[in-house]
């Protein structure tokens, strides 16, 4: 397919926000590699993504959507259909009686939290220093051993390509770092319940969580957070750990010597550095624990 074709389609239908052909995706991953996307498209509003779907659609013009890019890995050939981003519509964020806040998809999980201890709104530190967009924390239900989103959402509006629709939390299958939202459809926006506190309170919970994160996980290097999901009952860092792999290495990839379920990147990685650093930590766990590990990251092949 031509793409340029495709993007000028797309422009001629009325679309207003950025597409860019054979956008290099290590520009929008945490992880700093990844190949081009054929396209790359950030749509501001509801009607410019109705447009896009509706013009990709008729294309034949696969697409995936794309958060912050903090747990998000795509392969050294990227992708060939179109990487979609929200844009400036879906970054706001609203107060609604008093204890409830109303978030775009594409605003900074950080702000949101931010937001909350202003507000003294409790519920949400336990997410204090998790990167990513309330779109992507939702879709993985983001966490730590100590709270997850889920536990504050109320209702989440998704939009499957004709319409919007808000549905309720209980409806969204939620269980540890997955959701069931609907293949093909896109989150727009998420209604969070919190609790009344004061800020002072919720600040000092932040600040504990946000402490031992500096403690325990790395800093200064690329990643893409945790690379495994942790088995039932048990720690993937530590299984790998106690397997001997921290420091081990795969091109320019490496195994976080501080968190052994961080796989960082030295300076000049590729993804398939890393994918098999992920194969040999794998094979290692295996034989030394009968564990078969799972990737946390959404690795995309397109």
């Amino acid at each position: 397919m031509n793409m340029r074709n495709v993007s000028s389609r797309i422009r001629d239908r009325g679309f207003q926000g950025e597409l860019k052909l054979a956008e290099p995706l290590c520009r929008h991953l945490s992880l700093k590699t990844g190949g081009p996307a054929a396209l790359f498209a950030e749509p501001d509003t509801l009607e410019d993504v109705t447009v896009l779907l509706a013009c990709l659609e008729e294309e034949s013009v696969p697409w995936v959507i794309l958060g912050g890019g903090t747990n998000t890995v795509f392969t050294n050939g990227g992708y060939r259909g179109c990487v979609v981003r929200l844009g400036r519509q879906f970054t706001g964020l609203q107060v609604e009686e008093d204890s409830i806040l109303l978030s775009g998809a594409a605003l900074a999980l950080a702000s949101v939290v931010e937001s909350a201890a202003q507000r003294g709104l409790s519920g949400m530190e336990s997410l204090a220093g998790i990167p990513g967009t309330i779109g992507g924390a939702v879709f993985m239900n983001a966490g730590t051993r100590n709270g997850n989103i889920a536990d504050v959402i109320r209702e989440v509006r998704l939009f499957d390509g004709k319409a919007s629709r808000w549905e309720p939390s209980e409806r969204l299958g939620f269980s540890y770092r997955s959701s069931r939202i609907p293949e093909g459809n896109i989150i727009l926006d998420a209604r969070l319940q919190l609790t009344p506190s004061s800020s002072k309170e919720v600040r000092s919970r932040m600040k504990v969580w946000i402490e031992q994160r500096k403690k325990t996980q790395p800093s200064g290097l690329p990643s893409a957070g945790c690379w495994f999901r942790n088995p039932a009952g048990d720690s993937a860092g530590r299984l790998i750990d106690e397997a001997g792999m921290k420091g081990e290495s795969f091109g320019r990839a490496q195994v976080s010597e501080v968190h052994a379920n961080f796989l960082v990147n030295l300076g000049g990685a590729s993804t398939s550095d890393f994918l098999g650093l992920a194969r040999k930590v794998r094979k290692r766990v295996h034989e030394r624990f009968g564990v078969m590990l799972q990737e946390e990251v959404t690795i995309i092949d397109g």
